[in-house]
């Protein structure tokens, strides 16, 4: 049985263990080595259990472990060509063995199979992820998008599973005074970051086409609550039973223990 384990989820640290308890995965590397440690700890995962780590882009919070997490352990990094290209020259992978570009054909780790597609960010070459476990399950992670774009939507939908990002609430967007003008529309851009209400429109497409587990996550701790993110998803699947027809849960911000099995 798969096993979803949101281990860092927000603006500063993000990384998901999927696959079984002795064998699986890495979305992101964006914790300290020591605590993605902790948090697959909490999770009953031995850090011997990683097969892979399968990075989405360049930023810190989502690559912030990884050159101590390649130090310590020879573990196949796979990211986009884009993305590998730019930890090399910055000099963000500890080694250039075990990098390996991942584009247009499945890999197979972990007894899972694993398929990329583009999503829109500002960085050099973004990835989502969706992940076809042995016992015919569909898992998909995907956050850092500024849309949901055709290719987005074509490879998420049919998931039994969906991490899907919840970044900010509109309106706390627009009065913190703490973002200055420019960041804001990056933010908001289409090349930024999803709004709960777009994340929310999504979800009841995905909700309507049979997935039954959403998982909000890489909220803003600066522009959103996951009581705002959670209600306008709900309020958008009204018609809908939570705990019957879908379940909700908002990944944490740090190691919480929190496993959702398949």
């Amino acid at each position: 049985m798969a096993r979803v384990c949101p281990l860092f989820s927000s603006s500063k640290a993000n990384s998901t263990y999927i696959g079984g308890q002795s064998s699986g995965i890495l979305i992101d590397a964006g914790a300290s080595y020591r605590g993605m440690l902790t948090a697959l700890n909490h999770c009953n995962i031995d850090i011997d259990a990683v097969k892979g780590v399968f990075i989405t882009h360049e930023h810190s919070d989502h690559i912030k472990g990884l050159h101590q997490l390649q130090k310590q352990r020879a573990i196949p990094i796979y990211a986009s060509p884009g993305t590998l290209e730019y930890l090399i020259h910055k000099k963000l992978v500890y080694s250039l063995d075990g990098l390996y570009e991942i584009n247009d054909k499945p890999i197979q780790v972990a007894d899972m199979e694993v398929k990329s597609f583009h999503t829109p960010h500002d960085c050099e070459e973004s990835l989502g992820y969706t992940i076809y476990t042995n016992d015919d399950r569909k898992i998909s992670v995907c956050t850092d998008l500024g849309e949901v774009t055709e290719e987005v939507a074509d490879n998420i939908q049919g998931s039994d599973l969906c991490l899907i990002e919840s970044n900010y609430d509109e309106q706390m967007l627009k009065t913190n005074m703490n973002y200055p003008p420019f960041l804001k529309k990056r933010i908001s851009s289409k090349v930024g970051h999803l709004s709960n209400t777009d994340s929310a429109e999504f979800i009841r497409t995905l909700v309507k086409t049979g997935t039954t587990r959403i998982v909000l996550g890489h909220l803003s701790q600066n522009n959103n609550f996951p009581s705002l993110a959670s209600k306008k998803v709900l309020d958008k699947l009204d018609d809908f039973q939570l705990g019957k027809d879908f379940t909700l849960d908002v990944a944490p911000v740090s190691a919480s223990g929190m496993v959702i099995a398949l």
